[in-house]
C-alpha cells in the first residue's frame, strides 16, 4: 500500500460545542454580564437555530467550567470567569503533570512577582489601599490563631497586589493562592514564625505607606529571605518533604 502524506480528517465540531463557544464569547465580551440571567432555553434555541437539547448541552458545558450557575426551576445566572477556577485548574495541573513541584519553585515565583508588587504598591497605592493594608497588618498583629494568621498573611500579600493596580498581578497571585496558604500553615506551626511575620509585614507596610518604592522592594526581599529560611528549618525539624505536589508521569 502506497503511503501518502495525508493526516486523518477531523470531525466537525458538535453543534453544542459551537453554541458553547458562542455563549462563552458573549460572556467574555461582556454582552452577557456577570450576575445577569441567561435567556430561557427555548429563546436561546430559537436565536441559535438549534434544538433545546443542543442549548442544554452547551449550558452544561459552561456550567462545568464555572461560567454559568444553573438553578433548576429558577433559571441560569452568568457568573463569568473566576480566579478561583484558575487556582483550581493550576493545582489540578500540578497534581497530574511533571515530577514534582517543590517549595523552592514557589519561592522563585514569589521573588519574581512579589518584590515588584511591593515596589509598585508604594508608587501607586491609593489612600484606600493603604488603609486596607493597615487594617490587615493590625489584625495580623492581634491574631494568635494559626489558621487565621495564615489566611491574614495571604490576604496581606493579595492586598499589596491590589495596591499595585495591575489586574494581572491579582490573577497570578490568586492562581497560586492555595499553595501560598499551604506553606503558611506549615510555617506558622513553627515557634517564632508568627512574630517574624508580624515584623516583616509591618515593615513592608510602613515602606509602602511612606511611598518609598525602593525601600518597599527591599523590605519584601528581606521578608522572602526570612520565609525561605523558615521553611528550611521547618522541613529539617519535621523531616517532611519539600514537594508541594508529588505529581505523576
Amino acid at each position: 500500500m502506497t503511503e501518502l502524506p495525508i493526516t486523518a480528517l477531523k470531525r466537525e465540531e458538535r453543534l453544542s460545542d459551537r453554541a458553547a463557544k458562542a455563549l462563552e464569547k458573549l460572556i467574555v465580551d461582556g454582552v452577557l454580564k456577570s450576575g445577569s440571567r441567561l435567556p430561557p432555553e427555548r429563546e436561546l434555541a430559537a436565536m441559535f437555530g438549534v434544538s433545546r437539547t443542543v442549548i442544554r448541552e452547551a449550558v452544561q458545558n459552561l456550567a462545568a467550567r464555572g461560567l454559568l450557575d444553573v438553578h433548576p426551576g429558577e433559571g441560569t445566572v452568568v457568573t463569568g470567569p473566576s480566579t478561583d477556577l484558575v487556582s483550581e485548574s493550576l493545582q489540578l495541573l500540578l497534581r497530574s503533570r511533571g515530577t514534582g513541584i517543590a517549595i523552592d519553585h514557589l519561592h522563585e515565583v514569589r521573588r519574581v512577582l512579589e518584590v515588584e508588587i511591593a515596589r509598585l504598591a508604594a508608587e501607586r497605592g491609593t489612600d484606600e489601599d493603604i488603609a486596607d493594608l493597615e487594617a490587615i497588618v493590625e489584625q495580623l498583629e492581634a491574631e494568635r490563631g494559626l489558621e487565621a494568621s495564615a489566611k491574614l498573611d495571604v490576604e496581606f500579600h493579595r492586598a499589596l497586589a491590589v495596591a499595585a493596580h495591575n489586574p494581572l498581578f491579582i490573577i497570578l497571585l490568586d492562581s497560586i493562592g492555595g499553595l501560598l496558604l499551604a506553606i503558611r500553615r506549615m510555617s506558622f506551626d513553627h515557634p517564632e514564625t508568627a512574630a517574624k511575620a508580624r515584623y516583616h509585614h509591618r515593615n513592608i507596610f510602613e515602606q509602602v505607606k511612606s511611598r518609598d518604592p525602593d525601600a518597599a522592594r527591599r523590605a519584601m526581599d528581606s521578608h522572602l529571605d526570612e520565609s525561605e529560611d523558615t521553611m528550611r528549618v521547618v522541613l529539617r525539624d519535621s523531616g517532611g518533604t519539600d514537594l508541594l505536589f508529588a505529581g505523576s508521569d
